[in-house]
């Protein structure tokens, strides 16, 4: 469990750098489009003294009032400005302040309009939202050297479960007691391990390996896939027949490409075929950018395991800002909750910045230990 934290900082390092990183070029390209925007005005900035809209905000050579609601809505944000023909800027409430200086063409439309020099041309795009439902799907990814007080700020009523990428239970004894917790064999030095732990049917569930596609080079656990199904067949699946446990196929990252996440799962799924391996629900884990890529990413792998319910074990949107992460946070439970298919999830993580892996935006518990976040209190159900 030591190594976690640096594998989780690698994993994502990888990813945001050359496997799946969302940059304002692909955001631009999302379901929501101009053509169900409404252009409200131009208003009035106030650079340098500060912004109108504090969002989010990037800049592009082929800036549109569509690319950049694009960009905006991608991140849950209603309102886009294009401001000064390659500036775009997002909101999540109404300009007060009109002007009339919105004339400047926009940089990748010259028939078009992008507001100009401390001027910003803003639309309103409606993002459909679903009732929050504070689902007992959801569960906490709990660190092995997490402080145990933590515990106080969540409730097992409306978080029911934790898993700790381990298989021994790191609550003390009272502590989130009610709570499933559920063990995890996380590297294949760990597999030898499982008979011991189940051997008086330890826990109901059980998670299969944890980002096996992940390289050593990269901080990973790496194992292929033919050895993650030799282990799998001599120890893990006798669980099941012993104990009836229900089984979490190995979690892979959400890297494109030969050898990485849903490739190196059809390869494992290949060698660890019915009766030998049978698998009750595939957990799997996504970082970025953007409350689009997101629910694309998860609907497409369940189109690829349609037969199976899915568990996202771990998920985090990272390189934005706490404002921004709150916002898509509040979306993505909603969505996540509205998902038939999706039975459980774990957002990254109940504790504070200094143990988030560098993705301090989100962190659910203040540095000083004292209590929640605005992120926290919308994951316990608080806000």
């Amino acid at each position: 469990m030591s190594q976690f934290f640096f594998i989780l900082f690698a994993s994502i390092s990888v990813l945001a750098n050359s496997i799946f990183h969302v940059s304002s070029a692909v955001v631009s390209t999302t379901k929501t489009t101009a053509s169900n925007s409404t252009a409200v005005g131009c208003f009035a900035d106030f650079f340098p003294a500060s912004r109108a809209m504090t969002g989010a905000s990037t800049t592009s050579a082929s800036n549109t009032p569509s690319r950049c609601a694009s960009y905006c809505t991608s991140l849950g944000f209603p309102y886009s400005g294009t401001e000064y023909a390659n500036e775009c800027y997002c909101s999540m409430t109404a300009l007060i302040t009109t002007s009339t200086a919105c004339t400047m063409a926009c940089a990748g439309d010259s028939k078009a309009i992008c507001g100009g020099a401390n001027a910003i041309s803003v639309m309103y795009t409606n993002i459909s939202r679903l009732p929050a439902t504070n689902s007992t799907k959801r569960g906490l990814c709990w660190p092995w050297n997490n402080p145990a007080s933590s515990f106080a700020f969540f409730s097992p009523s409306a978080i029911p479960w934790l898993y700790n990428w381990e298989l021994w239970d790191p609550r003390a004894k009272g502590v989130y007691s009610t709570a499933e917790f559920v063990p995890m064999c996380r590297t294949q030095a760990e597999a030898s391990q499982v008979p011991a732990y189940f051997k008086n049917c330890y826990a109901k569930r059980l998670l299969g390996f944890n980002e096996p596609d992940l390289p050593a080079a990269n901080g990973g656990d790496y194992i292929s896939p033919y050895n993650a199904s030799l282990l799998w067949k001599q120890y893990i699946q006798p669980v099941k027949k012993s104990c009836g446990t229900l089984l979490g196929a190995p979690a892979v990252t959400n890297g494109i490409g030969s050898g990485w996440g849903t490739d190196w799962l059809h390869q494992f799924f290949s060698n660890c075929t019915s009766p030998a391996c049978s698998f009750d629900f595939i957990p799997l884990h996504w970082y970025g950018t953007s409350l689009t890529n997101f629910e694309t990413y998860i609907a497409h792998f369940h189109s690829l395991f349609p037969t199976y319910p899915l568990w996202i074990t771990e998920w985090q949107f990272t390189d934005v800002s706490s404002t921004v992460t709150a916002n898509l946070e509040k979306q993505a439970l909603q969505w996540l909750d509205a998902q038939s298919y999706i039975a459980r999830y774990s957002m990254f993580g109940p504790m504070n910045s200094a143990n988030m892996a560098g993705i301090v935006n989100a962190a659910m518990v203040k540095d000083d230990l004292s209590g929640l976040t605005d992120i926290g209190k919308i994951y316990a159900g608080l806000l």
